[in-house]
């Protein structure tokens, strides 16, 4: 028979909404600091010379939040965002309850392949940034876990080479602890441009 009784925690938690009011105030402030951080990529994006297409930047920024991503709340901006049937190209930054801040470059389709000679000569830029590259088929995990994803700098150059080949898109991603709010945004515009130079040919 299943068992409803509540254990001394799951008790102290339900009997108080203290908990409940800190999450939902820490949830707001994350919101306000995607909405800052997407002030701060778009003010990047007037003052860079690379050569954006139209439509990449045409949806604008997207702030969305959830309860369940692995049983856990979320926040999530996407910005730039450009999703089509069969294309993207897209930075998504990602807050994690209880685990870290994560900011991952998504390209997918036609947009990939434009770019993909251009990652494999950003390897180096890349290695040394510290960005991790996403191993699995789908595209639509976001966690560091479960091998999901591994340094580049753990992969010869051909490996590294063969890895962009294999899927019709490629997530670059970095993980950004919680303890750094305070720097999240300067971390995620850096990573930002360290990403938009690889794709310019820029290093």
């Amino acid at each position: 028979m299943e068992n409803f009784d509540l254990t001394p925690e799951e008790a102290s938690l339900v009997g108080s909404p203290h908990f409940i009011r800190l999450k939902n105030s820490a949830i707001d402030k994350v919101m306000g600091l995607m909405g800052r951080l997407q002030e701060a990529l778009a003010a990047y994006d007037r003052n860079t010379d690379f050569p954006f297409q139209p439509e990449w930047l045409l949806q604008g920024g997207k702030i969305s939040k959830g309860e369940q991503y692995k049983q856990l709340p979320w926040v999530m901006l996407d910005y730039p965002r450009y999703f089509s049937k069969t294309d993207v190209f897209a930075l998504r930054t990602m807050f994690w309850w209880g685990h870290y801040f994560s900011c991952t470059l998504h390209l997918g389709g036609a947009v990939k392949e434009h770019f993909r000679e251009a990652l494999v000569y950003g390897y180096t830029n890349l290695t040394e940034a510290g960005f991790q590259v996403y191993l699995q088929e789908n595209p639509w995990e976001h966690d560091f876990e479960n091998g999901n994803y591994c340094l580049i700098a753990d992969l010869s150059f051909d490996d590294w080479k063969t890895l962009l080949s294999r899927h019709s898109f490629i997530k670059l991603a970095k993980p950004f602890a919680i303890g750094r709010w305070g720097e999240i945004i300067t971390d995620v515009v850096a990573a930002y441009a360290t990403l938009l130079n690889v794709l310019n040919n820029k290093g």
